[in-house]
């Protein structure tokens, strides 16, 4: 999206803020997804608010050049401006992790976790390098954005299992350097099932939970399983959940397409009390539609900041 029209779609979104604040005093009920400046501050503390920089993928782009740069940090300074005290990165943009870190610092920002390519038994990742790279930016938690690749690759049992225990072995080497492995779900992990386990529950069954954590997508748990589906799993796995994605489903047609935060179907009061204080992120997301010239990853961002900063529950 041009930047004079994202300066003008910020002004328009500030301009419907003051219309809200305003009638709270003239009794129009406001709520917490509606997200009006007078619930501000009394949801999620801003210190467990992060975003996955996911959803400005195509915004950013994928390349290592000045431009791809700029961009990266026109998000950070954008992001920091909406309020945002955490993101998670999926890349770097080209940069060293002393440069990337240096960004962060410069817009008074802190990276809360990070999606990295971890490997798998068959094509291991080099560990070291990125426990490396993790200590440079402050990064305590770190995982694959997919598990262990999207679309999966592994169709047996057995495969999982040797995938889950190659995971627990590189979360015990993080451990003795005081950082956590995490895993991230898509909706396959709840759809395949070998006998009375799914793909989730092999992958909890074969990590230890000192060495590993999960980072549950609300979005792709629903998707996976109904609508009911991350109570469910939360019952179940409780604390071993330490992050959320939290990304919302549009109304319609089961599964709908991803909605901004907010705006959907999913109930998040009802997840993120019954999740309790074991969370220690809740990571705003909006998979980026490319190709679809509508959508406004910093209108996302910025919507998926305020209805965290709302919610009651």
């Amino acid at each position: 999206m041009p930047t004079i029209h994202r300066s003008l779609a910020r002004t328009l979104r500030a301009l419907v803020a003051i219309m809200l604040a305003l009638s709270v005093g003239t009794g129009v009920a406001s709520t917490a997804s509606a997200a009006a400046p007078g619930c501000a501050g009394r949801g999620v503390p801003t210190s467990k608010i992060s975003i996955q920089l996911w959803t400005f993928a195509e915004y950013i782009g994928f390349g290592t050049d000045d431009a791809t740069i700029a961009r990266t940090e026109e998000v950070l300074s954008s992001l920091s401006e909406m309020g945002y005290r955490n993101v998670e990165p999926f890349t770097l943009s080209g940069l060293t992790a002393e440069e990337y870190r240096a960004l962060l610092d410069k817009y008074g920002l802190r990276a809360s976790a990070r999606h990295v390519d971890v490997g798998t038994p068959e094509n291991p990742a080099d560990i070291e390098q990125i426990l490396a790279d993790n200590r440079v930016l402050g990064i305590t938690y770190f995982g694959s954005g997919a598990t262990p690749i999207f679309p999966p690759i592994y169709t047996t049992e057995a495969q999982w299992i040797a995938y889950a225990e190659y995971l627990d072995q590189l979360g015990a080497m993080a451990r003795q350097q005081g950082q956590t492995l995490m895993v991230h779900n898509h909706d396959i992990e709840f759809e395949t099932v070998f006998g009375d386990r799914t793909v989730f529950d092999i992958l909890m069954a074969y990590t230890d939970p000192r060495n590993v954590v999960f980072q549950l997508d609300l979005y792709w748990a629903t998707n996976g399983g109904g609508v009911a589906n991350p109570l469910d799993v939360i019952e179940q796995y409780g604390n071993r959940i330490k992050l959320f994605h939290v990304k919302d489903m549009a109304a319609g047609t089961f599964p709908g397409p991803i909605e901004i935060v907010g705006q959907g179907i999913i109930d998040f009061p009802s997840i993120f009390e019954a999740a309790g204080a074991s969370t220690r992120y809740y990571v705003v997301e909006h998979d980026p539609r490319f190709g679809d010239p509508s959508f406004d990853p910093f209108e996302a961002a910025q919507e998926g900041f305020t209805y965290l900063d709302c919610v009651t529950f």
